[in-house]
């Protein structure tokens, strides 16, 4: 799944003379969290609703509402923003784009082709996508099994189930230990809620289960 398939086309932006209260204005107005900074269609920075609240005066200040307002209307985005920003295009795997959220712990990325701004991505949107594309929105059982890290392993697994459950939701791999090992573990989601005597197949055919859960 690519990021195109998921992204919100024509976000919200903002000028970098926009005024910080505009744009606090305009995070509340359409309730989100993120900003892109846009010259003439080009991305040249991202202020997120962070950024605004480390410019805020404490709620402990001295200062009246009115005071706080003129001092923020003071500030434009251009003061505040961030402009080395994460980005991504709309051919980026939504994979891909995840690990860049994880690895920079930040909340969303921008879309661009070439540099024009062309949409956004949130954390929002890639956990939806990641949840749909593993089946969970279902009513399935999940079984955790040890194979060797052959594709044999992979085939003799969707013949069992096919053969006993049905349909497979998804199926992803992970690491594990198993019996003092790190081994390979298939984490299958089966569209049934009784996966019983799969499980009893799988382990027949000499593939320990870790785990089988409705």
């Amino acid at each position: 799944m690519l990021v195109e398939n998921r992204m919100k086309r024509d976000p919200i932006t903002i000028s970098p003379e926009t005024g910080i209260l505009e744009a606090s204005r305009l995070l509340r107005q359409h309730k989100i969290r993120h900003l892109p900074v846009v010259r003439g269609g080009r991305l040249v920075g991202i202020l997120t609703d962070r950024d605004l609240k480390r410019v805020s005066p404490s709620p402990a200040t001295s200062l009246s509402v009115y005071e706080v307002n003129y001092l923020l209307d003071k500030l434009e985005a251009k003061e505040v923003m961030i402009k080395q920003v994460v980005t991504v295009t709309p051919r980026t795997t939504i994979e891909d784009a995840a690990r860049l959220l994880l690895t920079h712990k930040i909340g969303s990325l921008p879309v661009v082709d070439g540099e024009v701004l062309v949409g956004i991505i949130t954390e929002t949107d890639v956990l939806e996508a990641l949840v749909e594309a593993m089946g969970i929105r279902g009513s399935c059982s999940r079984v955790e099994i040890v194979v060797e890290d052959t594709p044999a392993a992979l085939y003799a697994i969707g013949d069992i189930v096919r053969e006993r459950a049905g349909d497979i939701a998804s199926i992803m791999t992970a690491r594990a230990t198993y019996r003092g090992e790190e081994r390979k573990v298939l984490i299958v989601r089966i569209e049934t809620d009784d996966p019983e005597e799969t499980v009893k197949a799988i382990e027949k055919a000499g593939y320990p289960v870790l785990s089988a859960a409705v």
